[in-house]
């Protein structure tokens, strides 16, 4: 059982010596298994860099509603551009946010993005942390693959960014009035879909993932039931790394698919209102045509393959159309 986040500092992979390193990847290999979640540090994502990115989210969620609204996305191959406050549900239910959502798949078209003179620089910066992230995941996979001895470069094969997904989310501020503590107010518990997630916070919290570690359940509404949330107290100077549903399955459950939801703060019940909260997610998934099955080195004649083969593109359209409800 967790009562917080690991925390693992990542400058021994980056600056560090062999040894140093191997270390480091064997403590991300014991968070996945246990949590299916950590926090990083020492990322080599610059400070001032993350606040300059939150100063532009807050500028894109100050447009006129009108302005935002013509971005919503007509593509349905991958969706990227705007989505408004209750577009959005998540196993049925309504999930209190805004969120603006781009990457670099040939869908990344003009009109998902504000026009230059709304938003001037808006979009080069938004591409240039998006390709910050990129390399941050690069790294990460990396270590990923090492972990299960494999070449190093095993897992950044089949991911050549062409999928990755970058999501800037604003939760508005809401009355606390009807809230009762530790009730989902803003983004019911679900999992990524995909391998990796990085999670940007600033100082509004909310957030709380699951401990995989205190349950047995896979699913996230077994998991919802079943597991101890732990709370994911918003540090700037990090970022929160969490494990999707195809990184669980291409390992078969060695690492499990973080659980997590954004619920009111415990500290703003009784303040009247629950503040608003600005975050940045950056989604990694497998290249469309990926094959993704149970690697070889996690399973065996004690430890049965859970899952068969599935491709990678198709179960990203399928769930983003069973799970999240678009409502034009």
């Amino acid at each position: 059982m967790h009562s917080t986040l690991p925390i693992i500092d990542f400058s021994p992979v980056l600056h560090g010596s062999l040894e140093d390193r191997e270390r480091t990847i064997s403590e991300i290999d014991k968070a996945l298994r246990t949590v299916g979640a950590f926090h990083l540090r020492n990322h080599d994502i610059e400070r001032a860099k993350i606040d300059k990115w939150f100063e532009w989210s807050r500028r894109f969620f100050d447009l006129p509603l009108s302005e935002k609204e013509q971005l919503f996305p007509t593509l349905r191959s991958f969706e990227q551009g705007y989505f408004g406050i209750e577009k959005e549900k998540v196993h049925g239910q309504t999930a209190l946010k805004e969120n603006f959502d781009f990457g670099d798949s040939k869908d990344n078209i003009a009109s998902c993005w504000p026009r230059e003179d709304q938003l001037p620089g808006f979009r080069d910066f938004a591409m240039d942390f998006h390709q910050d992230c990129s390399r941050l995941i690069g790294k990460l996979l990396e270590c990923l693959s090492v972990a299960l001895k494999l070449e190093p470069d095993f897992f950044s094969h089949y991911h050549t960014g062409s999928m990755f997904m970058s999501s800037l989310l604003h939760y508005p501020a809401v009355s606390s009035t009807s809230v009762q503590p530790g009730q989902v107010v803003r983004n019911p518990a679900h999992s990524d879909f995909g391998t990796l997630t990085l999670l940007f916070q600033q100082k509004v919290g909310g957030l709380e993932v699951a401990d995989m570690g205190s349950t047995e359940k896979l699913s996230s509404a077994a998991v919802e039931k079943s597991a101890t949330f732990i709370p994911v107290e918003p540090n700037p100077e990090m970022v929160l790394v969490n494990v999707g549903y195809l990184l669980m399955r291409w390992t078969n459950a060695r690492w499990k698919n973080s659980v997590h939801r954004v619920s009111a703060p415990s500290d703003s019940i009784n303040s009247g209102s629950i503040p608003e909260r600005y975050s940045f997610a950056f989604f990694s998934y497998p290249d469309a045509q990926t094959i993704v099955e149970p690697l070889p080195a996690c399973h065996n004649t004690e430890i049965p393959k859970i899952w068969g083969p599935i491709n990678a593109g198709e179960y990203l359209l399928s769930k983003r159309d069973k799970l999240y409800s678009r409502i034009c």
